[in-house]
């Protein structure tokens, strides 16, 4: 499942709670753990293939949300893939800061070159940006600390060889009423307006009169 590494909305989107279950079901070659030399879990990539049939430029701005569930339909309509796409990377909390990150991409890159497929392509989810989340992505890859990339993920991929597609704006959409973002922020929210929820990487926008809320997050399209 997607793990407590990211903030709770995340797991509310309508298509992990529609699709996930079933990509370990279809997919259990292409979920890829590293594991320590006494079998001990250090972490993990899930992972999903998927046809594409144009250029990378021309991949959608729903990023995460459209590669999960072209992959699971493509699966389902016996379409057969020639991307695999990269989920989530995880290393469980003792193990981070270790390099294990760098070690679970090598093995995904040596995973797509036995599978054959044409590439490893992934809407990755920058870990900083939450600390700017009325930036928008465009402005934050061109943050800088000491002439480097300032997000350290960002800069994790482009160090293992990954170059930058291009942002897609709204890679997870999630909507829900006032009822849910009150839950989500635990608080009562009387007015219209952009809000600010801890982890993420947008503003929320809420529209009282119309009982909705809505997150969009963009992520970056990178490919290996």
């Amino acid at each position: 499942a997607i793990t407590k590494a990211f903030p709770p909305i995340i797991g509310e989107s309508p298509i992990i709670k529609k699709y996930w279950s079933k990509l370990e079901r279809y997919f259990p070659e292409h979920q890829l753990l590293l594991l320590s030399k006494s079998n001990e879990l250090i972490g993990f990539i899930n992972t999903v293939p998927f046809h594409f049939n144009k250029n990378l430029n021309d991949l959608p701005d729903r990023g995460w949300d459209w590669m999960l569930k072209k992959g699971i339909d493509d699966h389902e309509n016996k379409i057969e893939p020639n991307y695999l796409g990269g989920l989530q990377v995880i290393v469980k909390s003792e193990f981070q800061k270790q390099g294990h990150s760098k070690s679970i991409l090598n093995h995904a890159k040596d995973h797509i070159q036995k599978s054959k497929f044409n590439n490893l392509i992934i809407p990755i989810r920058p870990t900083k940006k939450h600390d700017f989340p009325k930036m928008s992505m465009t402005d934050y890859l061109k943050l800088k600390n000491k002439n480097k990339v300032y997000d350290p993920w960002i800069r994790t991929h482009l160090n293992g060889g990954a170059e930058l597609i291009k942002v897609c704006e709204k890679s997870m959409i999630m909507i829900g009423n006032i009822e849910f973002w009150e839950r989500m922020f635990k608080k009562k929210i009387t007015t219209s307006g952009s809000y600010m929820l801890s982890g993420v990487l947008s503003l929320v926008t809420i529209d009282i009169e119309n009982d909705t809320g809505e997150y969009v997050e963009p992520n970056i399209w990178i490919k290996y």
